[in-house]
């Protein structure tokens, strides 16, 4: 299928556009061999992006991230209109459509050449799976979009990617990225990766930094209530983020490959709660009025993704048969964030260990089936990666607090794989985990392993919150759980160290 693009006569707009675009962005110089895209917003049309970019062609493909919009034939492209390219000198370029979010382009590769396309705004007309994988959406205070729904690239090498901004003069823009000129919204991105998993909005909203030692973690309110609440939830990030620090001893630490010192959270109201991490990037839906189960998903959420920041970023499984580590471990350590900042109390906690947790994986047919080293069954089998996942790790911490007094704990192994990994292009595998395990608890966890993790055999939740001064039982499909009416120092110790009070 060929694209037909006509060359009518230029509307005046697109002309001062042109313009603005070249002033701005450097455009049409041809000494630069960075990609240069030109983000226009109209805001008497928000829900329609005009997007210009002059790319030098590594070969004769375009393509549109590969992640997301699975429910579309054309992917991403579903949303693309008028898409054309020229040559410099204003030669019109042949463009054929492709399977997917793909296109060839009749042009020489090594040549430069201009696109311009059309993004509409319409996602939220149709259906998206639970997360919002990537989904764009305008509100009265402005707009979303990620990477991934609103870049057309080429090749694989490209670095310091240029994306500016025309947009109307009351608004902002709160992105990741560098500022490349003195110029206002003139960006510059490390590369093609970066580029389709980053996300930004465009608004009225507001904006909040946070910084610790060199990383930056940036906030963008959308909505007055969200807006009303911004010191609520800064201090909640702030209490997240010191947390995290003091377990690991430092910020996040990625990967040369994957470095990155800055993270973006942007928060809207919704007529849901929902919320997703894209890259290194967080967004979350709150539901306008929610009820305390909203406003515990939407802070779940936030301090689930955040600590992959570390456990994800910092220090990387090398395949699926650790899924359950990276998820589960960290579903336990956010109960423990949202303990420590207050947002939990030790009733809520429990209460949140059996109805989020604890019931989807009594009810997940995985369970008892497959290993939890399937990693790749966890979209389908939630309560066996995740929930197992915790309760693998709520077993493994009072294993090791008990055998050492709790002299160590599973900070212990975090810690350790945060300072062995972190910074590096190592990763982690399920023999790492093993050691670091048997190490921090003075025993052997190979038969532990075999059992729970490589074997299908179930986690035995109620036994493990025993050994930590609880009372815990099984039963019809619920974890029932308390603290016993009279604790001994040691048992205390333990409780308080589930809690993350030590």
């Amino acid at each position: 299928m060929t694209t037909k693009i006509k060359f009518a006569r230029i509307n005046p707009f697109f002309i001062a556009l042109l313009f603005t675009f070249i002033s701005v962005s450097g455009f049409g110089n041809g000494e630069s061999h960075s990609d240069k895209y030109q983000i226009h917003i109209d805001g008497n049309n928000v829900k329609t992006a005009i997007i210009e970019c002059e790319m030098l062609l590594e070969d004769d493909q375009l393509y549109m991230s590969s992640i997301g919009a699975n429910q579309f034939s054309s992917r991403w492209a579903h949303f693309i209109q008028d898409l054309e390219a020229r040559s410099l000198k204003g030669d019109p370029i042949q463009i054929d459509t492709l399977a997917g979010s793909n296109w060839k382009i009749h042009a020489k590769p090594g040549s430069r050449i201009k696109l311009k396309y059309i993004v509409k705004l319409d996602h939220e007309n149709f259906k998206w799976s639970g997360g919002v994988d990537g989904a764009a959406y305008s509100r009265e205070w402005g707009v979303f979009y990620t990477g991934r729904s609103i870049f057309i690239m080429n090749g694989q090498h490209k670095k310091d990617i240029i994306v500016a901004f025309n947009i109307p003069k009351k608004w902002k823009v709160s992105s990741p990225w560098k500022n490349s000129s003195s110029q206002p919204y003139v960006y510059s991105v490390n590369n093609l990766t970066t580029l389709s998993d980053s996300m930004f909005f465009a608004g009225t909203h507001e904006e909040y930094l946070i910084k610790r030692e060199n990383f930056e973690l940036i906030f963008a309110f959308g909505g007055k209530e969200i807006i009303a609440q911004k010191e609520k939830f800064t201090a909640m990030a702030e209490g997240i983020m010191d947390y995290y620090i003091n377990l690991f001893g430092g910020v996040p630490k990625p990967s040369p490959e994957d470095s990155f010192d800055k993270s973006m959270v942007i928060m809207s109201s919704s007529s849901n709660t929902d919320g997703e991490v894209i890259g290194n990037h967080i967004s979350i839906l709150l539901k306008e009025n929610g009820d305390m189960m909203s406003e515990l998903i939407g802070r779940f959420i936030f301090a689930h993704e955040f600590f992959h920041l570390w456990n994800g970023k910092s220090f990387t499984p090398l395949g699926n048969d650790c899924e359950w580590f990276k998820e589960g471990v960290t579903n336990y350590y956010t109960l423990k964030a949202l303990y420590h900042i207050g947002f939990l109390d030790q009733d809520s906690y429990l209460k949140t260990l059996n109805d989020l947790f604890y019931q989807r994986y009594d009810k997940d047919k995985a369970v008892g089936i497959h290993s939890l080293t399937q990693g790749d069954l966890k979209h389908d089998h939630w309560g066996l990666i995740y929930s197992g996942g915790m309760f693998t790790g709520i077993a493994q911490d009072m294993i090791i607090r008990s055998s050492t007094s709790n002299e160590n704990s599973l900070d212990n192994v975090m810690r350790q794989l945060y300072k062995k990994y972190g910074g590096t292009n190592e990763g982690y595998d399920l023999a790492a985990l093993e050691s670091l395990m048997s190490e921090a608890s003075g025993s052997d966890q190979a038969g532990f392993f075999k059992n729970h993790i490589l074997g299908p055999k179930r986690i035995p939740v109620s036994k493990y919150l025993n050994m930590g001064g609880f009372e815990a039982q099984e039963i019809d499909g619920n974890l029932v759980v308390g603290l016993k009416k009279e604790v001994s120092g040691p048992e205390k110790e333990l409780n308080d160290g589930f809690f993350g009070i030590n």
